[in-house]
This record gives C-alpha cells, structure tokens and sequence, in this order.
C-alpha cells in the first residue's frame, strides 16, 4: 500500500511540475530591457559642476542609475581632467558595472586639411588619450566616432578634407588600432547624422547606397563589426517619420544595434526649456513606433541643463531617463 502511496505522489509531483513548464513556456517572452547609454557634458567643456558627484555612493538618481548600462565621456575630459577625479570615477565605473565609452573623433588631421575640423585629432592623438585612459585605471568598452563620414567627406568649412569613404575608414582603422593597443578588447561604433536629404535622394546620389559603402568600409579596413550605431538628429524641426524609419531599417539589415539620441533640439536655456524639448524629442520619437531600441541614448554636450542632479528635480538632466521609463 505505501508503495502505491508513493507512485501516486511521484506521478502527482510529475504533472504539477510538467503544468508549471508548459504554463511558463506558454507565456508572451518580456523584452528585454534596451541598453540605457548616458553621457552628460563635464565641467572642463561647461557642463554642470555636479558631474562629478554623478558616481558617488548615495548619489541622488538611485532610479535612473539603476538602467545604465554604458557611461559615455569625451576627450576633452580624458585630457584636461583632474587626474584624482579620473581616477575615481573610472573605478565607480568599474564597481557599479557600467561601462566606459568615449565619444572621440577618428581622423587624423594633417598640414593640408582637417586641422581644428570636428572628427579629427592630432597625429599619434589616440594612442595618447588611450594610455591616458589607462594609466588613470580606466577600462575603455566602447569608442563612438565622432561624425568621420560627415565631416571627414561632407562638411564645407575650413579646412574640409572632402576624403573618399575607403580613405576615410582607413584613417579610422588606424586610430581604431591604437586603443586596441591599450584596450584589446574596445568596441567601435559611429554616431553620425545619416538619412536621405528633405525631398529625398538627390538625382545621381542615393542615401542607402552611400551609407552602407561606409559601413562596409569601416567593418573592411578596421576588421571589426559596428556594436552600435546612434544617430545624431541635427534638425528636429524636420518632420522624423521622413527618414529615421530608413535609418533604422538599414542598421536593422545590417544586424547593428541602433538607437536616436535623445537631446533637446538646440543648446538654448532655461533649464526647464531645455528638459521640456528633450521631452517633446523622446516622444515625437516613440510616436514613430518604431522596432523596439536596441538602446536608449540621453546625452547633452550643451552648457544646459546646468545640474544632473537629483533626478527628482524636472530640470535635472538625470531626470530624462526616469521620464521615458515612466512613459515607456
């Protein structure tokens, strides 16, 4: 009789365990969460004096630090920093778990072209900022380019280099393997303001064709993959639903994780004014229901707001992030 006792419990304990199985896998799979990307001017470009109390212990933005996956910092604060300061954030970084990314330019510039041109630093530029990075303790995940394709072939200003694309990667390679020096295992990826012009393709110039020679350019001469590409939205007055469902689609073809920057529309202050154009920003983006991000980028290089903290305050910067993932 125990016997039969125990086979009828066994075989009770089997099925309530099969139907837990089947009611789990019967469920809709939950999203993942996308990557939170987060890179606030610093005080040594006119950013807010409270940058640096961003990765202190009890810092005030416990909602809105707990997305971010990946902190994003510029050159000019790896080269006029206050080395203590450097030292401390990199290892809040590194104990928090989140990431080190640089937004840097990738060109070289020399005597004939690209000298004090956005994109471009300075020969034997990178192999400095990466040992810099280094010696201060840092441990660089990811390089954003800053605006090779742009500037390096289409800008007019002063100093415009006008390089091939195939020119142009190349030149990125090279810097490209400087860091790797240092950070052998450093991501790359772009951040540029791609889309066909208003009114669409220019006759004999196709957007979607140029675009994906660069990105077969840069995979081709750096011999890596892009991990991310963030599009810059140089005009928010322009109408987004024009271009940026193509600019998704082509990264998305492409298998490369891709993501808007979310930034108020100009640097004019107040700060509210600020916060209030970021905010209309991240919504008018949602309003185009686009795939699901592989990212979500904040970022401000303006001079406003003037404070990220605390996230509690609507004219914080760090309060961007705690209203997407309210109105998520």
């Amino acid at each position: 009789m125990n016997a039969v006792v125990a086979k009828a419990a066994r075989c009770f304990a089997a099925l309530v365990v099969f139907h837990m199985l089947t009611s789990v896998l019967a469920r809709p799979a939950q999203a993942a969460e996308p990557a939170v990307w987060v890179s606030t001017n610093d005080p040594t470009h006119g950013g807010a004096p409270d940058f640096w109390q961003l990765f202190e212990p009890n810092a005030p933005w416990p909602a809105a630090r707990k997305h971010v996956v990946v902190f994003g910092i510029d050159q000019n604060l790896v080269t006029n920093g206050p080395e203590d300061k450097l030292r401390r954030l990199y290892a809040e970084l590194k104990q928090n778990h989140i990431a080190l990314a640089i937004g840097i330019g990738m060109l070289t510039w020399s005597e004939q072209c690209g000298k004090h041109v956005e994109g471009y630093v300075p020969p034997g530029g990178s192999a400095y900022v990466a040992r810099r990075i280094k010696a201060l303790g840092g441990e660089l995940a990811y390089i954003a380019i800053d605006e090779a394709l742009w500037f390096g072939r289409y800008y007019s200003g002063a100093n415009a280099c006008h390089a091939a694309t195939d020119a142009l990667a190349v030149d990125v390679a090279a810097n490209f393997r400087a860091y790797q020096a240092e950070f052998p295992n450093v991501k790359l990826g772009d951040v540029e303001p791609l889309g066909p012009p208003p009114g669409g393709d220019r006759a004999g110039s196709s957007w979607a064709k140029s675009s994906q020679a660069w990105l077969d350019a840069l995979q081709d001469k750096t011999g890596t993959k892009l991990a991310f590409f963030h599009e810059d939205i140089t005009d928010w007055q322009r109408p987004l639903g024009e271009y940026l469902p193509d600019v998704a689609a082509l990264m998305q073809s492409n298998h490369i994780p891709f993501a808007p920057i979310f930034i108020a529309a100009s640097g004019d202050g107040p700060d509210a004014a600020w916060m209030a154009s970021a905010e209309h920003n991240i919504d008018a983006i949602r309003g185009l229901h686009l795939r699901p991000p592989d990212h979500v980028v904040f970022a401000t290089w303006h001079v406003h707001p003037t404070k990220n903290l605390p996230e509690t305050s609507p004219e914080a910067f760090t309060h961007l992030i705690d209203y997407y993932f309210a109105g998520h």
